[in-house]
Formats: structure tokens, C-alpha cells, sequence
């Protein structure tokens, strides 16, 4: 019964086929929904019974199999696959091609299943190679759009190279360890951790891997495709900020064991995340369009997915693309309304950008600044200096804390910030719920995600952490958070805490100039441009 399961991947090409010779409208929908349940409803049985203490499900001679982690990653999958189809709907209901729109969105969930649930390396290759084939036709989806069909070339482009570094990566990877199965290369790959290795062989094979998940995950410098497909449809948005770009992850996780044979790689990865993280939320403050201020905004939560992969923490990064992919899929799937009713409404809150940039408004001064930095630094360091006193002394000691830290100081004030407009009649009221914020999502992502890590990988994730040699101590970790805090906490003060005029501001040539580079994106293209021209 339970190889049933195994069937996932073919059930949505399956229902591409049958909706080819659906010849009415209204019976597209329908019968687009009730077999894509069928799908979830498998997804939700196969996870039962991994999670129940079963053995992993194998099957088609070993090619296929739903383990942990596909129990993880194919129900939310499948659910959001229910929600995506639903909303396209009613959405996509008076555009050209309807039908070929669904058809192409079963072929791209195919893909995915395929890729999660692979246990060749082979058929990682072909799903891998699937993917950018369907995501072009979905993003150059509406084919009278010059800028659409543009943009799907772009992404085209980067995706085949990525196919290729791929390819590149299991050739080496059979010639290396002389297997594609991925359950034999997990044995050979934990047994040969057990002793340091310095191979340039195992470092480039995962180095190669490294550079095709980045490449498909938007890291910078490949992050340019994401933004600029602001133009495929909503539905297409949703699915590729929630579930495509979040490949990258689901690539690094396969490879885990691969990569503890090179520490190396996982400093890269670090670096490289690290970076992506920094300039693409300062892109995401200034970039006008909605849609694409969310991409930019993607860009950087996929920097901190790989920063947590570059410091051991596999099974966070997991987490961290599920509860990031729900969010923005919600984001993008109500970004039409949320347009409407910014135009509409007047009490909207103005962009931070053009509070920051735009707008020169007057200095003030105040007799609780010192008061409010001091909130804003102390009580989440001692929240967290509290949780590890009272928990066991090895709770926090890994890798990780750092990424754990900031994405939780940073999430919590965004998420605040961006419901309610702070100002200085409730500025206390604004201080008590970022700070609870903070601490809500500090220990949601540490229990959650250590509770995934002992499901993904037992004892064998300390490995990991051991084998990401660049260490982040206690003391540094909070010296670094108290760094942002202290920024952060003067920047709100001199945004919204005010109390006294203290004289007119001059406009700043340093900000405009940091203004134009944000603004500019970089100047990625203008740099892209002038090396094709021979100008460089």
C-alpha cells in the first residue's frame, strides 16, 4: 500500500494529460483540484508512515524514495500546490491559455516532487533539468510581453548554467565515489568522515554542487533573475518565491554528507549567504515596485537559508524555506489587493525608503533615547543569556547561534514595523512588541528547528556543526547582536521616538550617493552591459 506513494511525482503529469482533453472550461478547474488532493492526501500518508518508525519507502529499483525528508517537503508541496492552483482559478480565468497555463504548472510540481523524492543522481539531474525548462515557459507565460519573454531569457540563461555546473558535479561525483545511488553515497560519505581528508576532488565536486544551488536559489551575483519576473503571473510569483528558488536548500540537504568532507565549502557558503543577506534587504528598501521589492526580498532570506547551511545547521535551513516560502507565497498571492488598497487608503504607512531617503525632515532631540537603546540591547540579551542558564549548557552551543540571533532580531522588527506604524504616542507600546516579537520568533526557530534537526538527522548533524570550522563563540555573537541592536535601536529613536525641534537638516550627499547605488541595484547591469560592449 505504502508504495502507492511513490506514484507522486507521475500523478501531476497524469493530470496535465487529462486536462489536454478536457475540451470545457469550467471542468479544467475541477478536475485540476481533485486529483492535485489526491497528491496531498499520498504526501500526508507516505509522512505518517515515515513518522510513525517505518522503514524509508523505496521503490522503481531504488530510484524513488520518501524519506525524512520528503516527508517533510512533499505534503507542504502538495498544500501549497492546493493553494496555488485554487487562487490561479479565478485568476488566471480571463487570460489566453487557461488550460495550457495548468498544464505547465503540473509539469513544473512534477519536477519537484521528482527532485525531493530522487534517490539517483540521475534523476536528481533530470528534475533538476525539468525545472528550468518549466519555470521558463511559466515566466515568459504571457508571450505578447517583450519584457516578459526578456526576463524569461535572463532566467533561462542562469538556470542552464546551473543545469550544466550540475551535470558537471555528478559526473565527477561517479568518478570520484563510483556510485549515483544516494543512499550508498550517504554510507561512503559518513564513513569516510570518520578520517581528515584533503581531496581537491571531494572539494570541487562540492564546491560544484554549492555553485548550482546558488545559482538557482538567486545568491548574488546570480540573484538578478528572481526580481525582474515580477511579470509572470501572480500565481507563477507565488510558486517560484515559495517553492523553486527554495531548491537550492533542498539540493545542499541531499549533499550534507558530502559536504562534511569539505569544510571548505561550507565557509563559502557562509560568506556568499552572508553577503546575499546584507545587500539584498538594503535593495528591498528602496525598490519602488511591489512585486519586485518582495523578490529582492526573497533574494535575502535565500542568503540566510545558505548561511545556515554554510554553518552546519542543514535541517534549519529546511525549516527556514517552509516557514519563508508560506509567508511570501501569502505575500505575493495578496500583492494585487494590498496595490489597490495602498492607493485607496491614506493612513497606509509612507515606504521606510522614502522616510530615509525622500523625505528631509527636522532633528530632534530626546531625553529617552539612552532609555530606549538600553531596552532595545538589554532585554533580548538577557532573554537569551536566561534561556541558556536555565536550559542545558549545550542548548545553544553550536555553530549556528549567530544566524539564529539576527534572523530573529531582524524578522521580529520587520514583522512588527510592518503591521503597525510606530510613532512617538505609542513608542513604548512599538519598544515591548518588537522586543516580544523578537523573543517569540528566537525560541520558535530553535525548538522547531532543533526538534526537525533530531527528526533529519539524529546524532549525525553534530558532524556537521563540527565540520563547519568557522566557529562563532557566545561572546561574539552577542557582541555582534548588541552592535545591531545599538544601530537599530538609535535608527527607530531618529525615525518615530521625537520630542523637540532642534533645527533643519541639510540634504546629504553621502546618503544620496548610497541612495543612487541601492537605487541602481548595484549597478549590475550597467557593469553587465559595458563588459558586453567591450568596455571593460
Amino acid at each position: 500500500m505504502e508504495k502507492l506513494v511513490l506514484l507522486i511525482p507521475g500523478i501531476p503529469i497524469a493530470i496535465a494529460l487529462l486536462l489536454s482533453f478536457v475540451s470545457h472550461k469550467e471542468l479544467i478547474p475541477r478536475v485540476n483540484l481533485i486529483l492535485s488532493s489526491m497528491i496531498a492526501l499520498l504526501g500526508l500518508y507516505g509522512s505518517y508512515h515515515v513518522i510513525s518508525g517505518e522503514k524509508d519507502i523505496i521503490g522503481f529499483d531504488g530510484l524513488l524514495i520518501y524519506n525524512e525528508l520528503s516527508a517533510i517537503l512533499v505534503p507542504y508541496v502538495a498544500i501549497l500546490g492546493l493553494v496555488i492552483r485554487k487562487y490561479a482559478t479565478k485568476y488566471m480565468w480571463d487570460e489566453a491559455g487557461y488550460k495550457r497555463f495548468f498544464i505547465l504548472l503540473n509539469f513544473i510540481f512534477s519536477a519537484i516532487y521528482l527532485l525531493v523524492m530522487s534517490n539517483n543522481l540521475i534523476v536528481l539531474a533530470l528534475a533538476w533539468q525539468l525545472m528550468s525548462i518549466g519555470l521558463y515557459l511559466l515566466v515568459s507565460f504571457n508571450v505578447g510581453s517583450k519584457t516578459a519573454v526578456k526576463n524569461a531569457r535572463w532566467t533561462m540563461y542562469i538556470h542552464k548554467s546551473a543545469d550544466f555546473v550540475f551535470l558537471l558535479a555528478v559526473i565527477l561525483t561517479y568518478q570520484t565515489f563510483g556510485s549515483f545511488d544516494l543512499v550508498v553515497l550517504k554510507d561512503q560519505w559518513l564513513l569516510m568522515s570518520q578520517n581528515p581528508i584533503n581531496d581537491p576532488m571531494i572539494f570541487a565536486v562540492g564546491f560544484l554542487y554549492l555553485l548550482a544551488a546558488i545559482m538557482k536559489s538567486a545568491i548574488v551575483p546570480f540573484h538578478i533573475w528572481l526580481p525582474y519576473t515580477s511579470e509572470a503571473p501572480t500565481p507563477v510569483s507565488g510558486l517560484m518565491h515559495a517553492g523553486v528558488v527554495n531548491v537550492g536548500g533542498i539540493l545542499l540537504n541531499k549533499m550534507a554528507y558530502l559536504l562534511i568532507l569539505s569544510p571548505l565549502v561550507l565557509n563559502i557558503a557562509f560568506v556568499i549567504g552572508l553577503f546575499t543577506a546584507i545587500f539584498a534587504s538594503m535593495l528591498m528598501l528602496v525598490i519602488s515596485d511591489v512585486k519586485r521589492s518582495l523578490g529582492y526580498s526573497t533574494v535575502g532570506q535565500m542568503g540566510y537559508m545558505i548561511m545556515e547551511v554554510g554553518l552546519g545547521a542543514f535541517s534549519l535551513a529546511i525549516y527556514h524555506l517552509i516557514v519563508h516560502g508560506i509567508f511570501k507565497a501569502s505575500l505575493f498571492l495578496e500583492s494585487g489587493s494590498i496595490i489597490n488598497y495602498a492607493r485607496k487608503d491614506p493612513y497606509i504607512p509612507e515606504r521606510l525608503s522614502h522616510k530615509i531617503f525622500s523625505k528631509e525632515s527636522i532633528n530632534y532631540t530626546s531625553s529617552k533615547t539612552f532609555k530606549f537603546i538600553a531596552l532595545f540591547t538589554i532585554v533580548p540579551v538577557l532573554a537569551f543569556i536566561g534561556t541558556k542558564i536555565l536550559l542545558a549548557p549545550e542548548f545553544f552551543e553550536f555553530n549556528a547561534a549567530i544566524v539564529i540571533l539576527a534572523f530573529a532580531w531582524l524578522t521580529g522588527t520587520q514583522l512588527f514595523l510592518s503591521f503597525f506604524k510606530a510613532s512617538k504616542l505609542g513608542s513604548f507600546k512599538a519598544i515591548l512588541g518588537i522586543v516580544t516579537s523578537f523573543i517569540v520568533v528566537l525560541y520558535t526557530y530553535e525548538f522547531i528547528g532543533l526538534s526537525l534537526e533530531h527528526f533529519l538527522y539524529a546524532h549525525d548533524s553534530l558532524l556537521f556543526y563540527e565540520a563547519a570550522t568557522l566557529n562563532v563563540t557566545l561572546l561574539s555573537a552577542l557582541a555582534m547582536l548588541s552592535f545591531i541592536m545599538l544601530i537599530g535601536g538609535y535608527f527607530i529613536y531618529k525615525q518615530h521616538f521625537v520630542d523637540l525641534p532642534r533645527g533643519i537638516n541639510k540634504p546629504s550627499k553621502s546618503k544620496w550617493t548610497f541612495y543612487k547605488l541601492l537605487v541602481k541595484e548595484g549597478y549590475y547591469f550597467e557593469i553587465f552591459s559595458s563588459s558586453k560592449k567591450g568596455k571593460l
